[in-house]
């Protein structure tokens, strides 16, 4: 809730995130229903990550939303860890 700071493995870290809410997502949309939402975006995300859904369709999703969109994307394995900057 607006802190500018938080502890992550013990060391206090400074929020670079701007946190947004979705209302009216639903957990059943397709394809073509999450595309239509990401394309409100106002600028182009830098990346995707898909974390949601059958590992199959995932996959399929991120390449999907790069060929159609340009935009890079992947699906994350479990455990993994990926540098924001």
């Amino acid at each position: 809730e607006g802190a500018e700071e938080v502890r992550i493995l013990g060391e206090m870290r400074e929020v670079k995130a701007r946190i947004v809410q979705a209302l009216g997502f639903s957990a059943h949309a397709d394809k073509n229903e999450l595309a239509e939402w990401l394309s409100y975006l106002k600028k182009p995300p830098r990346h995707v990550f898909v974390v949601h859904g059958e590992t199959d369709a995932a996959h399929h999703f991120s390449k999907f939303l790069t060929e159609t969109n340009g935009w890079p994307s992947s699906v994350p394995t479990y455990g993994s860890s990926v540098t924001l900057d």
